[in-house]
């Protein structure tokens, strides 16, 4: 669901973001930002979890080699 918003932007990044996404209007370009907030916040958030756990000698001492089996970014595997 879509919501009509009224926003004042400064023209010269709306032009430059217009640019580099290749999108055709502010609509466009508003959501790929707020996408990318978002999952920068989520990422960060989830980093920051991980940062709390404790980690105990077994998870140090003995890491699972399959999570770093077949990482998405990994292109040296294709």
């Amino acid at each position: 669901m879509k919501t009509k918003v009224s926003a004042t932007v400064d023209r010269d990044r709306l032009t430059e973001a217009l640019q580099l996404t290749g999108c055709t209007n502010v609509s466009s370009v508003l959501d790929q930002a707020l996408e990318a907030l978002i999952v920068a916040h989520l990422e960060r958030v989830h980093a920051e979890g991980y940062a709390r756990i404790p980690q105990g000698d077994e998870t140090m001492a003995h890491p699972d080699p399959s999570v770093w089996a077949s990482l998405p970014w990994d292109e040296e595997g294709d």
